[in-house]
């Protein structure tokens, strides 16, 4: 009996040996492939922010005039293209942001503007980012100008352009996979305003002014 009960007792522990040989061996299970950080990104969306001129009459076709009423803000189409400076990370990571603004103030006084900038964006949870950014400003604005000609009367444009600079803030919330929502505020200043510009002759010189704070929200693809 002893000695069948010293070859059990091997056989045992020779069974341990090599079970817990075979589990240290064994690979480990595989884990979900992490996907990659975006590294491109498109928005578009709407902001609000000043555009303050005063009230002036314009050309309209057939040599008439119309009535162009004092404005203090409006509406803007916004967009953007924006790209991950620091290839591989998460979400703390440096981002060239290019946007582009156009002013829904109707087809009298047109105003169009890019600003292209820097951002350095914050990870606060797994799906919130904040962003702050500094970006400089160029914005063309424009007036319809009249022309009479020998046999037609066309319409053309004057324009004058404005630069400057500003900064902003941003909370980017994570959607999805490839989609985020993004609410922004910020301020421009501008250094040279559009000033001087005249729709006719004899008309007074006319200035529009697009200093001031701003803000607005976004949708974005991730791609």
């Amino acid at each position: 009996m002893s000695v069948t009960r010293a070859v059990c007792t091997v056989g045992m522990l020779v069974s341990a040996c090599l079970s817990s040989q075979a589990v240290r061996a064994a690979p480990p299970p595989e884990q979900e492939a992490t996907p990659p950080p975006p590294q491109l990104a498109v928005e578009v969306g709407g902001t609000l922010s000043p555009m303050r001129h005063p009230a002036t009459e314009v050309p309209t076709l057939r040599s008439r005039v119309k009535s162009v009423s004092a404005r203090s803000g409006a509406a803007r189409l916004s967009g953007g293209i924006h790209f991950n400076l620091v290839r591989g990370s998460e979400r703390s990571d440096w981002w060239w942001t290019n946007g582009i603004d156009w002013y829904l103030a109707g087809g009298d006084v047109q105003v169009l503007a890019m600003r292209p900038g820097l951002e350095k964006r914050f990870s606060l949870t797994r799906i919130v980012t904040l962003g702050v950014s500094a970006f400089g400003n160029a914005a063309e604005v424009s007036l319809p100008t009249g022309r009479l000609g020998a046999n037609n009367f066309y319409e053309g444009r004057r324009s004058k352009w404005a630069f400057g600079a500003g900064g902003l803030a941003a909370i980017q919330l994570k959607l999805g996979r490839y989609v985020h929502a993004r609410v922004h505020g910020g301020y421009t200043h501008y250094f040279e305003k559009a000033d001087g510009l005249q729709p006719t002759p004899d008309a007074a010189p006319f200035t529009v002014s697009l200093d001031g704070p701003f803000a607005g929200a976004l949708l974005g693809l991730d791609l």
